[in-house]
């Protein structure tokens, strides 16, 4: 095993930085903007101004715009 690493550390090498770059790339692409979608999801709609909102449309017209802002605010927007 010792001589098939001194061998092929560059192949090695290159595919260890492949992984890390694939990784991070899925990260910052897939991962992270679901998880602050959830996140500013479960903000417009738990905030106590649509909690105590009776009028559907008003409520889902605030929620819209949460929503948005909270997008916004995190840079997926």
């Amino acid at each position: 095993m010792n001589t098939f690493s001194r061998q092929n550390w560059f192949k090695i090498g290159l595919l260890m930085i492949a992984i890390a770059m694939a990784s991070s790339a899925f990260y910052w692409f897939q991962w992270r903007p679901s998880q602050i979608k959830q996140r500013c999801s479960a903000e417009a709609r738990f905030d106590m101004r649509a909690v105590l909102e009776f009028d559907d449309i008003k409520r889902q017209e605030f929620i819209n715009m949460y929503y948005e802002d909270c997008l916004m605010r995190f840079g997926l927007k």
